[in-house]
């Protein structure tokens, strides 16, 4: 992979040669480009070759969800000579009642004797920092502390601490996957009508001390401080929105058709 594109659109001119790089690297990527489902639902075709989703990314400014951003992560980490591998998770939501299918796609580094994950690609709840394996957790955005528990031998979770209980944000092991097995996952994960991105609008960003977070009819505003949420109700109000906090741009057709079918449908609802 050539890098130096992808690296000068979300401002980064080093070399990558360290973990502190890597953490700028995460960061960067995560405030520009948006966790996004909106191709999703616009079914657009989402090939998984690289070139193509960097098009998506830098040229159309369109986002992705984890088999674009992490795919991006791994070729870049890889082209810099990290030792790393993508590997898969169920998204668990803190529900442990249910088997769901493998459909997370995310990165394992190796780097100086120890393993971290790194993960740009879990919306609103993406780590901002490599999360190191172990059992000191690391803070992230708006002080969040990540943990990767080890469950048994061969399966782990990652969590999120919270006041009153660990939250499971996704299970996983560490077998080694191709990207044969990644593109099975993003078939389901674009295609079936009961898959999450078929069946709801969300859009996020993450930056150094606030997230943004849109789902369906929802908008919200995180800080460390405060929780600010503004409903939906209006298709002016969406596109601006769009605009102006996610820099994303889309025709009249689009925008219509998202509001008619993911906000205003809720809202109504």
């Amino acid at each position: 992979m050539n890098s130096k594109k992808y690296l000068s659109s979300i401002g980064i001119e080093n070399k990558i040669e360290t973990l502190s790089d890597i953490e700028l690297l995460i960061k960067s990527h995560i405030s520009t480009f948006a966790f996004s489902s909106i191709s999703v639902l616009l079914k657009k075709e989402l090939s998984l070759d690289l070139s193509d989703i960097l098009q998506r990314f830098i040229d159309k400014k369109a986002g992705g969800y984890c088999f674009e951003h992490n795919k991006i992560m791994y070729e870049t980490l890889k082209s810099h000579g990290f030792e790393v591998k993508s590997i898969f998770g169920r998204v668990l939501n803190n529900r442990k009642d249910i088997t769901p299918p493998k459909t997370h796609r995310f990165n394992l580094l190796k780097y100086r004797g120890e393993e971290y994950i790194i993960d740009v690609g879990f919306g609103y709840m993406s780590p901002s920092k490599p999360i190191k394996f172990g059992n000191t957790p690391t803070k992230a955005t708006l002080d969040k502390s990540y943990i990767i528990k080890n469950i048994n031998n061969s399966s782990y979770e990652l969590q999120i601490i919270t006041e009153n209980a660990p939250y499971i944000l996704y299970s996983f092991d560490l077998q080694n996957y191709n990207e044969i097995d990644f593109e099975v996952g993003h078939f389901y994960s674009h295609k079936h009508p009961e898959a999450v991105f078929v069946n709801n609008l969300v859009l996020s960003l993450i930056k150094e001390n606030e997230i943004l977070s849109l789902r369906n009819n929802s908008f919200q505003k995180l800080s460390k401080d405060k929780k600010e949420e503004l409903i939906i109700d209006s298709v002016d109000k969406f596109k601006y929105i769009l605009e102006s906090d996610f820099n994303y741009s889309l025709n009249e057709d689009d925008a219509d058709f998202l509001y008619k079918n993911f906000v205003e449908k809720l809202t109504r609802d």
